[in-house]
């Protein structure tokens, strides 16, 4: 499996890309920055800006996914992202699957994954019309037909949460490419 961090993404006053995964001051994209910047995470930590996110990630040696969560300015997004020099460890995720499509057609050397809620019938369809690179599901709907089909399209599967040794060990067995953990330190023992 590849080692991946997710953050979550949100535009807030159009100006300002916020990272988040935990958050109980309000919708991030009702906030500007000045009020979004005192926030504290329950860790204590401060909000980091994408630009933070990418600094740190380019003193590391693993792959960033970053969820799309908010309709904001994909173009200045992309634009951000293009910044980074290793592009090839970025993955754009998300459940809005126009997004997703807009940000690729404008960013084809950024992937793309279409995140899925169920097992739709046509999964690898839904991944191919949203242009994306792959799809990613919860472990309770992957199975190994579905890795199979995605694999025979050329797509990813990413499986999200494995919190448990025995769903880590099944998902690898069935050939996942990624997980998903909310215990990544446990993991890693795995």
């Amino acid at each position: 499996f590849k080692q991946k961090t997710a953050y979550e993404i949100y535009q807030c006053d159009w100006s300002s890309d916020v990272c988040s995964s935990d958050l109980s001051t309000g919708r991030i994209t009702e906030q500007d920055w000045s009020t979004l910047s005192k926030v504290r995470t329950k860790e204590g930590d401060t909000l980091p800006r994408l630009e933070d996110v990418l600094e740190l990630f380019a003193k590391v040696k693993t792959e960033l996914q970053i969820e799309i969560k908010s309709p904001g300015d994909l173009q200045k997004l992309g634009a951000t992202l293009q910044s980074f020099k290793e592009q090839e460890r970025l993955t754009m995720i998300s459940f809005n699957h126009r997004w997703l499509k807009t940000f690729n057609e404008k960013n084809q050397n950024i992937k793309t994954t279409a995140l899925l809620f169920g097992l739709p019938v046509n999964a690898t369809e839904v991944a191919k019309a949203a242009k994306a690179d792959g799809l990613s599901l919860s472990v309770g709907w992957i199975d190994e037909q579905l890795v199979q089909e995605a694999h025979a399209a050329n797509l990813t599967v990413t499986a999200w949460n494995a919190n448990d040794l025995s769903t880590f060990q099944r998902m690898k067995a069935i050939g996942v490419d990624c997980l998903g953990t909310d215990v990544p330190f446990t993991a890693m023992q795995w």
